[in-house]
């Protein structure tokens, strides 16, 4: 409970008792000036000569709590795509096209027309052929994907493009057998080609699978290409007289 403090200098007993008896919270003067504005604790001389306080609590009477503020409420976390989240776990996996090995190798050794050409990944590892894993995060999304390679596509430069379910066989070094897995044969020389070569387009296939730890799935092509040349001639036979 709070009640107003009057004070007026010589002012008599009954005065005092009848500012006192009044009880009210507004503070106004006779002229009814409102000085209810004033800072706790202050004071001030009225128009009427009055010395006016704010309120004086009585010894005893508890405060009022201060009313709790509510908690901020929390920002909802982002949604993540497990498919987007995928993608990212590919691209940490620093996936290449694979250098290719051939007979003959490179545009300073000739091969022949007839002759079976063999074609084989040279560099295999898990950036090139696989298998190769990886998993990426966000927030309390996981996805897990692994990659394998699957073969590749080659076109051979004279219209024929060979099919080839692995990385190839390695040339043995002697011998005239064809390829098992991967190989061509020219029928025709490389001279009519642009600077005298075959250029060999090959595409590297990959299949990613990945899971999330929400349940989700999928499959991911992937295709990498690099390219060589190849420069194919033709062996004559020649007959000399012996006699």
């Amino acid at each position: 409970m709070s009640i107003p403090a009057w004070e007026q200098s010589g002012a008599s007993d009954a005065d005092r008792a009848e500012a006192l008896a009044a009880g009210v919270d507004a503070f106004t003067d006779q002229s009814g000036t409102d000085w209810s504005n004033l800072a706790d604790g202050l004071t001030t001389t009225n128009a009427d000569g009055w010395n006016q306080a704010m309120q004086v609590d009585v010894p005893g009477t508890p405060a009022a709590p201060a009313a709790d503020e509510p908690a901020p409420e929390a920002e909802p976390e982002p949604q993540v795509d497990p498919a987007e989240l995928a993608q990212t776990a590919v691209s940490q996996m620093g996936l290449e096209a694979p250098e290719i090995a051939s007979t003959p190798n490179d545009t300073e050794t000739l091969g022949a027309v007839g002759l079976p050409v063999w074609l084989w990944v040279a560099n295999p590892g898990e950036t090139t052929t696989g298998p190769n894993t990886t998993s990426a995060s966000a927030g309390a999304v996981t996805v897990t994907a692994t990659a394998k390679f699957t073969g590749m596509s080659i076109d051979m430069g004279d219209g024929t493009t060979i099919e080839c379910d692995g990385p190839g066989t390695e040339y043995p070094g002697t011998g005239i057998d064809p390829s098992p897995d991967c190989g061509h044969v020219y029928d025709k020389m490389s001279d009519e080609q642009p600077d005298g070569l075959y250029t060999v387009n090959i595409t590297a296939h990959w299949g990613v699978e990945w899971e999330s730890n929400t349940g989700e799935t999928g499959t991911i092509p992937i295709e990498l290409t690099t390219s060589k040349q190849l420069r194919i001639g033709q062996y004559q036979t020649v007959v000399t007289d012996v006699s």
